[in-house]
């Protein structure tokens, strides 16, 4: 067995290719830290303290990530997939009878407490996901055949209705373009990806309305939209109704006028004396705190340092020609993508409200430990691409 040699781990960190993703993910923690203590200090809670914790954790994790090659770590895919969606199962089954460690937090059953601390299982999942995928697509053609692609679909939808179930929409919503862009990256018929894309756009509605009493032939459905949810999409169609908005959509109201209370140069570090006004903006409003206190400068450098960490893992995911490398590297910059896109959309107010968090700025510890692992796999396959002696990945005749 190898030593643990971090001379050797420093080495790696060093390739030019990693820089880019080290740099930018620790100006976004550090964005979030100083954002989470000016919360604090207009809350009186403690939760930079703890952030500060996760945030250690967190860089073991990327470290550990980052050291075991990522081939091994691929290995494990299979037992994390089970363990996050037996863990996921444990939170349903908490939506309906009385488990241990399983309570509501703003209307989700989507964590599970140890104690003092607890974890989200779907933070988890989508790594596990991302790797199970990514081992499934390496090195099949069957997925190029529109029947093939129903265990990809399998894989993705299973975890997707249960976290529905809990109900998380927000972690929900980021598993249908990552299991698309993987596929698309692997090698799938435009053709099939665009007829099932355009048959879900369909199927939308009956989804919306399952288990409604307004449409009688569906009131017996299973509910995968909660009342309140499609009140939050209606009060953001009707933005012109201020009383509306801020009723049924008053995080995101007062989000938005948070942030541009900063104007350009912003109020200065601590300083939100509107962003203390927005529930949870310690968490998935965080945007708004940045705004505030650091102004359009403070959102740019937030904004450039996601374009910058993107870009990066493109860059390792298009320079890697071995399959499993290559589609891990782009399921982690979809899903996180996905994730910042779907948050800062939400803190703008141009997509209705649902809760997610911002990766490697908001508050908490299940969030902050799985984005540093998917820093930290990022890294791994930047400094361990194998030369392959073969036509490139995922090219078909």
């Amino acid at each position: 067995m190898k030593k643990f040699n971090l001379n050797r781990i420093w080495q790696q960190l060093a390739i030019a290719t990693n820089w880019p993703v080290l740099v930018s993910v620790l100006v976004l923690a550090a964005m979030g830290l100083i954002s989470i203590a000016a919360s604090d200090r207009a809350s009186g809670h403690h939760d930079a303290y703890r952030q500060w914790i996760f945030l250690g954790v967190s860089l073991g994790c990327m470290l550990l990530f980052q050291a075991v090659n990522y081939q091994v770590i691929g290995r494990w895919g299979w037992g994390l997939y089970v363990i996050s969606l037996l863990l996921i199962i444990y939170t349903v089954i908490g939506t309906k009878v009385h488990v241990p460690g399983v309570h509501s937090v703003n209307g989700a059953y989507a964590w599970i407490k140890f104690g003092s601390a607890s974890i989200e299982p779907a933070e988890i999942m989508k790594l596990a996901l991302v790797l199970v995928l990514g081992r499934y697509l390496r090195y099949r053609s069957n997925y190029r055949t529109f029947a093939g692609l129903a265990g990809p679909f399998a894989l993705a939808l299973v975890p997707l209705v249960l976290i529905l179930k809990q109900p998380d929409l927000g972690m929900a919503m980021i598993f249908p373009p990552v299991l698309v862009t993987m596929l698309f990256v692997a090698g799938a018929r435009v053709k099939h990806l665009v007829t099932i894309i355009i048959a879900a756009v369909f199927l939308m509605p009956l989804a919306w309305f399952s288990g409604s009493e307004n449409i009688p032939v569906l009131k017996h459905g299973p509910v995968l939209v909660k009342k309140y949810q499609r009140e939050r999409v209606y009060a953001w169609l009707d933005a012109d109704n201020r009383n509306e908005r801020q009723r049924k959509a008053y995080q995101t109201y007062r989000a938005m006028v948070a942030f541009a209370s900063g104007s350009f140069a912003g109020k200065g570090f601590g300083n939100i004396p509107v962003g203390q006004t927005v529930p949870e903006s310690q968490n998935d409003m965080i945007f708004a705190l940045i705004g505030e206190q650091f102004g359009f400068f403070g959102a740019m450098v937030l904004l450039v340092s996601y374009m910058v960490l993107f870009a990066a893992g493109a860059e390792i995911a298009a320079a890697t020609r071995e399959p499993f490398g290559k589609l891990v590297a782009v399921g982690v910059v979809a899903t996180m993508a996905c994730q910042t896109f779907i948050n800062l959309m939400v803190c703008t107010g141009l997509m209705p409200v649902t809760g997610i968090t911002l990766p490697f700025v908001s508050y908490g510890g299940s969030s902050l430990v799985a984005s540093f692992m998917e820093a930290g796999l990022l890294l791994n396959i930047g400094q361990n691409r194998p030369l392959v002696l073969a036509r490139e990945s995922f090219e078909f005749d």
